[in-house]
């Protein structure tokens, strides 16, 4: 782990595009909030919710690290995220950005409803994964799909599911290099991958520990095939644990051709993340790669565990995948990989294809120049 960490500095003088959040007291929800509130190129005027017209500020706040007071000072009430005038009460805000925590139901309409009407939505939710029309894109695996914008939909972009993060990084650098021919998935899924749902309520907690995740799976196997395209087969299971935050993953990969452990950690140490440098959220490599298993307790914030940093002042911290190449023998590799489900896998992961998006001018009608952000992390 990184010792006497040289944390990010931004640049104060630049302008900020005017975002809103769709979803109010949702745990994605509160942890977008959490990211933007003191965001230096996203400045947050509005949230959509169920509970329109009262302030944010009378949201119960459920996460564990102190409110951001700059939430308290958003003057605008909670705008009715139902409302089929949201994308003029938005826009007449000033509003370019639209972060989607909602489910996915609600999702299909409402973002649909934005993107077509001129406003540039990134989705947390499930609802156009597989619309491909719609980037499904992770910021440091497939930002080239990005290329695709605008579709049918106009600018709307996907963030794919949480538990797929922590498989996703490790293997699309493997697969860069091998053919990869089967993939085992064994997940160990956190509460807080539910939402409050189950951390709030403990007989549907002790109902859904130790039991399989309906769809969840499935949804993996496909997000990551839409990505990668590497025409695997595949094997997951995907489980529920008494663990608030964290997923982790057990892997087992099979490649057409023989390779060694040196090897495997050199294709993950080395590769390069150039078009992320001078992103805000992003970490100077998304993976760390450990001689020991990762825990919850050791590595859920990465390279920012011992500092027990607050998200909404370190938008690095729990951006990292944390991963122990287990074994290699012959073609096969076994390893175990830890990210952080509510942060990197979901509001965190949403923020940075954000960040990268409008650093590769992919919303024009906003004029951020990254280089006024160190890339120091």
């Amino acid at each position: 782990m990184s010792k006497g960490l040289k944390l990010p500095s931004f640049g104060t003088n630049m302008p900020s595009a005017r975002v809103a959040i769709l979803g109010a007291g949702g745990f994605v929800s509160q942890r977008m909030q959490q990211r933007l509130a003191n965001h230096p190129w996203f400045d947050l005027v509005a949230v959509a919710g169920r509970d329109s017209g009262q302030m944010l500020a009378t949201v119960p706040w459920r996460l564990k690290h102190r409110k951001p007071k700059a939430l308290d000072n958003i003057s605008e009430p909670i705008l009715d995220v139902h409302s089929p005038e949201l994308h003029h009460i938005l826009k007449a805000l000033g509003v370019t950005i639209v972060f989607s925590a909602l489910p996915s139901g609600p999702a299909r309409t409402i973002e649909a409803l934005l993107s077509r009407n001129g406003l540039v939505v990134f989705s947390n939710a499930s609802a156009y994964r597989m619309d491909f029309e719609v980037p499904l894109t992770v910021a440091d695996v497939n930002p080239e799909s990005l290329k695709q914008w605008p579709g049918k939909l106009g600018l709307l972009a996907c963030a794919t599911n949480c538990t797929l993060i922590p498989v996703l990084h490790p293997l699309h650098i493997i697969a860069k290099h091998h053919r990869v021919t089967q993939v085992k998935v064994r997940s160990e899924q956190a509460l807080s991958g539910a939402g409050w749902t189950l951390l709030l309520d403990d007989e549907k907690k002790e109902a859904a520990i130790g039991k399989e995740i309906e769809g969840e799976a499935e949804k993996l196997i496909e997000e990551a095939e839409r990505i990668l395209q590497i025409n695997a087969e595949w094997d997951v299971v995907c489980k529920r644990v008494n663990a608030e935050e964290g997923h982790i993953v057990n892997v087992e990969l099979r490649l057409e051709q023989n390779v060694t452990l040196e090897e495997m950690k050199s294709l993950l140490l080395t590769e390069k993340y150039t078009h992320l440098r001078q992103l805000p959220s992003a970490p100077s490599s998304p993976i760390i790669v450990l001689e020991e298993s990762p825990t919850r307790a050791k590595h859920l914030w990465g390279s920012f565990q011992s500092l027990d940093p607050n998200p909404s002042e370190h938008l690095v911290a729990g951006m990292e995948t944390i991963v122990h190449i287990e074994a290699v023998e012959g073609s096969v590799i076994k390893f175990k990989a830890l990210s952080h489900n509510t942060i990197r896998g979901a509001a965190g992961g949403v923020v940075l294809l954000a960040e990268l998006a409008l650093a590769e001018g992919h919303i024009p009608s906003v004029d951020i120049n990254p280089s006024d952000v160190s890339s120091e992390r």
